[in-house]
């Protein structure tokens, strides 16, 4: 995603067997007008009429900027609070969106620890800048098609 206005962050409420609330689903997508899908109805976001059907579940969502910046970060820090969110995906989603070229690295990672480009001081999935910084280097002289969208993915999501 190359810029804040074209994400959007979606996520389906349903109801448990007790009738309890219950919320999943939680992903960063393109917003309908941005979508890579647009000819689709609803592009890369969930069909409501489907999610209705599939379980009556109802789709919510704000757009991504909500969530950036200080006041992005205190949102995503209360929602892990109340847990009115998967908590997993609420960590990973604050990642992406807080923590500068995160969003850029995390999907070569696994690959750069495979290949002993970094060796994650904190934990898998936390990382520190000095690693993502040396996943990127190691991205960009890598041949391969992936390397060519890091540099624009990297300018993607940074805190504010």
């Amino acid at each position: 995603m190359s810029d804040l206005q074209a994400g959007w962050v979606e996520w389906v409420g349903t109801e448990d067997s007790k009738g309890k609330p219950k919320v999943s689903g939680l992903r960063l997508v393109h917003c309908r007008s941005a979508s890579p899908r647009r000819p689709e109805a609803y592009g890369c976001q969930y069909d409501p009429r489907d999610e209705f059907e599939k379980n009556r579940g109802i789709v919510e969502g704000l757009p991504l900027d909500r969530f950036t910046g200080p006041d992005g970060l205190m949102l995503l820090l209360s929602l892990i609070a109340e847990r009115e969110l998967p908590v997993e995906e609420l960590i990973e989603l604050a990642k992406r969106v807080q923590i500068p070229g995160y969003e850029a690295a995390y999907e070569l990672v696994d690959d750069a620890v495979d290949q002993g480009v970094i060796s994650p001081a904190i934990a898998s999935g936390f990382y520190l800048q000095c690693e993502i910084r040396d996943v990127l280097k190691w991205a960009k002289c890598r041949p391969s098609a992936e390397a060519a969208d890091v540099e624009q993915q990297n300018r993607c999501f940074t805190s504010r």
